[in-house]
């Protein structure tokens, strides 16, 4: 099985699973990125972040991941156009990684993350950053991308752990093992 004919395969199962606009905002024009490229798509962390936002039962955890999704078009047009990432989105992304910090605990040891839908869609959406971070470090190093972008990329990796282990202890507080 290609790459592509892989991506085509997840969309058509996500595709049953969100409404059509939704579908159409998050995944329309994204692909598996070849890293030879020299170029990143973040379209495709965008689209993960929005399905897990989409299925996100706490409030807060939506609030910020529609944020998240709006500054990652602003990171997208450095990777395209060159203009700079502001240094004001690093310093929110530290506001929220410190205001989610405090109120959660952290494990003690290793434990799988994956324990629902929204936890898995998380997991997923975070692992794509991840990679995107890599190449983003790549890029930095060639001198095309800012460190700001890089900076932020790897809060924002370490945000969407603390937002999982949000919604796994909100699962624990409510007494139930959800499996959505």
């Amino acid at each position: 099985m290609t790459k592509e004919e892989l991506w085509q395969a997840v969309l058509a199962q996500i595709k049953f699973k969100i409404s059509k606009a939704n579908f159409a905002t998050w995944f329309r024009n994204t692909e598996i990125v070849n890293k030879k490229n020299g170029v990143v798509f973040i379209s495709v962390p965008n689209a993960f972040i929005g399905l897990a936002k989409v299925f996100s039962r706490n409030e807060e955890v939506r609030k910020i991941l529609e944020e998240i999704q709006l500054v990652i078009f602003e990171a997208g047009t450095e990777f395209a156009q060159g203009k700079k990432f502001p240094e004001e989105n690093y310093d929110k992304i530290l506001e929220t990684v410190n205001k989610i910090e405090v109120k959660i605990k952290k494990p003690g040891k290793f434990i799988v993350l994956e324990q629902n839908r929204r936890t898995a869609f998380l997991s997923v959406a975070r692992s794509v950053v991840r990679r995107c971070e890599r190449w983003a470090v790549s890029l930095y190093k060639e001198g095309k991308v800012s460190e700001t972008l890089v900076k932020w990329l790897n809060k924002l990796s370490y945000l969407l752990y603390l937002l999982i282990l949000l919604e796994m202890q909100e699962d624990e507080n409510e007494g139930c093992g959800s499996t959505d």
